[in-house]
């Protein structure tokens, strides 16, 4: 007679609660953090760069923090780091971050808390109370004019480039930066004027043209009518004319060698010369020339004043010293000595 089979009896295997709470101290520092960075940057409406900008400042930040949970953070916390972008080295050798450069990362981490207070992540935002750094205003490094004509003259050498050169450096003298003018289209050129999109910082906007700037452009646009170039309006307006590239639009790096080889011609080479210089030229001209700061801010497409004011400040200062040297030599009071000397 065979014997039944055995009754089987199950055992209910549960995990130690020190396992229970490894488990969860390992998804609270690996998803909480990450989870909540990556929800602030889909609900935030801003640009491409800008949303990388804050994707990279608030991971350093996490990184520094080793991880700490967000509600934790103090005050001094943000404190400490604000410090520590203040005297950490640099790539560059030098101690320290830039003022720019500590404000972007503190304007990011003011954002992502506030954000969190607001979605009550957090029931306080340790970031109200941290100050920005105050940077002294660089001086532009503008041109002098004698130098941008010295650079014209170089144009005449370029060969089959003059055209185009000769637009390009139009375009450069009315503040536009190169990699504005790599972007631009046949169609961002119209009434006399260059449409800017997708600028730096969000500062899109329209450049006014000078005459002598439209009859370069529209001289270069008939060259490349005469090449058999697309005119349609999404059509670079910029072309490499370059063996490797011919006809393709031109780079920031093309802008930029184009304006170091001018001053090579010129013979400006111990001069540090590039592209944005003629940008800073432009700031300051415009207010050496009594434009009201806020239409040459417009102008520029600058969206600080702070940022514009290095332009008023080293306006003022050079039409200062101008000012001195016309007293000097009109002066009769022998204050200042005479004027004139013999040889």
């Amino acid at each position: 007679m065979t014997k039944p089979d055995p009754i089987p009896k199950f055992v209910e295997i549960r995990p130690s609660a020190a396992i229970s709470q490894a488990a969860a101290s390992v998804a609270e520092q690996t998803s909480e953090p990450l989870d909540w960075v990556d929800q602030f940057l889909a609900d935030r409406e801003i640009r491409p760069n800008t949303l990388k900008m804050y994707a990279w400042q608030l991971r350093r930040f996490q990184r520094w923090l080793k991880y700490k949970p967000w509600p934790d953070v103090t005050e001094n916390d943000l404190t400490a780091y604000k410090n520590y972008l203040k005297t950490k080295p640099t790539k560059s050798g030098s101690t320290g971050l830039k003022p720019a450069s500590i404000n972007q990362a503190l304007a990011a981490t003011q954002s992502f808390y506030k954000w969190l207070y607001i979605r009550r992540y957090v029931t306080f935002n340790p970031a109200l109370t941290i100050e920005m750094s105050t940077p002294s205003p660089p001086k532009p490094k503008d041109l002098e004019i004698s130098t941008i004509h010295e650079l014209d003259e170089g144009l005449a050498d370029r060969g089959q480039l003059c055209t185009r050169d000769t637009a390009i450096v139009w375009v450069l003298k009315h503040g536009l930066r190169a990699s504005e003018i790599s972007a631009l289209n046949v169609g961002d050129y119209k009434e006399q004027a260059l449409q800017v999109e997708n600028a730096k910082w969000g500062s899109d906007g329209l450049a006014p043209l000078s005459p002598d700037a439209c009859f370069a452009i529209e001289s270069y646009l008939g060259w490349c009518l005469a090449q058999g170039f697309d005119m349609s309006p999404t059509a670079p307006l910029f072309r490499s004319q370059s063996n490797r590239n011919y006809g393709a639009r031109m780079s920031y790096q093309g802008i930029y060698q184009m304006v170091k080889d001018l001053a090579a011609i010129s013979g400006l080479t111990e001069e540090s010369i590039h592209p944005h210089r003629y940008r800073h030229t432009f700031g300051t001209q415009m207010v050496l020339e009594n434009v009201p700061p806020a239409f040459a801010q417009k102008l520029m497409r600058n969206k600080s004043m702070q940022s514009f004011d290095r332009y008023t400040k080293w306006a003022v200062e050079k039409k200062a010293v101008d000012a001195f040297k016309k007293v000097v030599e009109q002066s009769e009071s022998g204050l200042f000595g005479s004027s004139k000397h013999e040889s």
